[in-house]
């Protein structure tokens, strides 16, 4: 392929990947309600960060329709976001029951009484808890 061809995809497929991480981090946001509003903010932060590198890239039908400085804050923009999205998971990890991340239905998580016996054949591929 011809490099203007090369350089094209390479860009609409930089934007599909922005609009994948946009969609992502507006779901983030979204279920960041049920936690603390530094959480909250966070999540929003990072959303926006993607919204601003997308608005960037919209337009731009090559990388030398782009500034150096442009493609710099873009990419600043996305390892800012990264960074947060770490940070997030961190405190996730660190703040949340696994039952609650999971939900009720997790088979590994299911307890029996102690006198019932459990069929484990139906379990079988499952991870065990504890």
């Amino acid at each position: 392929l011809p490099a203007p061809q090369v350089e094209a995809r390479t860009l609409a497929m930089l934007q599909g990947l922005l609009q994948q991480l946009h969609a992502a981090c507006s779901h983030l946001a979204a279920g960041s309600r049920a936690f603390p509003s530094s959480v909250q903010e966070t999540a929003g932060h990072v959303r926006h960060g993607v919204e601003g590198v997308q608005a960037t890239l919209a337009g731009a039908r090559s990388f030398q329709e782009l500034s150096g400085p442009v493609l710099e804050q873009s990419r600043d923009a996305v390892t800012r976001a990264q960074l947060s999205l770490e940070g997030l998971l961190e405190h996730v990890g660190q703040h949340t029951p696994l039952p609650w991340i999971l939900g009720p239905f997790a088979p590994a998580l299911v307890e029996y009484p102690e006198d019932v016996p459990v069929d484990m054949s139906k379990w079988e591929g499952c991870v065990t808890v504890g």
